[in-house]
């Protein structure tokens, strides 16, 4: 099972667990996270989600054996589109995370990239260990980062979102911390035990009902524009994975090379205005 579950004291851990491909975003891998949000919603013993992964990662992002299998794929109407429809299941997940009436933590150690930044930023809360890193590679694939860039730029704003997203930068814990990504940055496994421990202290002090309907008026105030934006991010991500420039991206992440398109751009040999 790529998602495990276990519920403890009122608390849903929720954990990625497919140490092989650093907690890739597969297909199960999704189904499983939406199914644990159903049942964190649909269980009213549940106060709060803790989302982490296995092995020392949290997520690598998208798995890219499946993008493969995608791009192989015949394309198809909006409707029935395998591309489109696989990118906005995860968007759906993320929507379930946002739009869920229990708060949700997610716990980050080693790396969060492109989806996995995704799930940090739909959480409520969100920690990391101080060596933790962030990032958004998708453009280096060839690809929008289409089901993510909504709900990073939810969290940290549309500037913030634009910058990273457009220079594919990686972050430390530090300054994914300094943008408002992560509410805490834990210099040991105790104290990011400590950290979790505290938010749930706080969220339980809160009495349950008042807490859903709290989240569910912030959600409301959202969710409609979100689903939208979602759907067209969808369609784009897969003009881009058909373009054959995403194949090429692809190809050259798992070969380990850079794709044609990367290049040094123009620093101290710019011309004089």
């Amino acid at each position: 099972m790529s998602v495990e579950r276990r519920f403890a004291g009122g608390v849903l851990f929720v954990t990625l667990s497919d140490p092989a491909s650093r907690n890739a975003l597969g297909a199960e891998m999704v189904a499983g996270i939406d199914a644990a949000f159903e049942f964190a919603e649909t269980t009213p013993e549940v106060r709060a989600v803790v989302l982490r992964g296995s092995g020392g990662t949290f997520c690598s992002g998208g798995n890219l054996d499946e993008f493969k299998r995608l791009m192989s794929a015949p394309a198809a109407d909006r409707d029935a589109d395998p591309i489109v429809r696989s990118n906005r299941r995860f968007g759906a997940a993320l929507e379930r995370i946002i739009r869920s009436t229990v708060p949700s933590i997610a716990v980050v150690e080693g790396a969060a990239v492109g989806g996995g930044l995704g799930l940090v930023a739909a959480a409520d809360f969100a920690v990391a260990r101080a060596d933790a890193r962030f990032g958004m590679p998708e453009t280096t694939l060839g690809l929008p980062p289409a089901q993510i860039a909504p709900v990073v730029a939810l969290k940290i704003g549309s500037a913030r979102t634009r910058q990273l997203m457009l220079s594919a930068r990686m972050l430390s814990a530090a300054e994914a911390f300094d943008i408002g990504l992560l509410d805490r940055v834990a210099a040991t496994p105790g104290e990011l035990a400590k950290n979790v421990a505290d938010l749930l202290d706080g969220i339980g002090r809160c009495e349950p009902q008042a807490v859903r309907a709290t989240k569910r008026i912030l959600a409301s105030s959202i969710q409609d524009g979100l689903a939208l934006v979602l759907d067209d991010a969808a369609e784009e991500f897969a003009r881009a994975m058909r373009s054959g420039r995403a194949a090429e991206g692809v190809a050259a992440a798992g070969e380990r090379r850079a794709p044609p398109w990367r290049r040094k751009l123009a620093d101290a040999d710019e011309p004089s205005p």
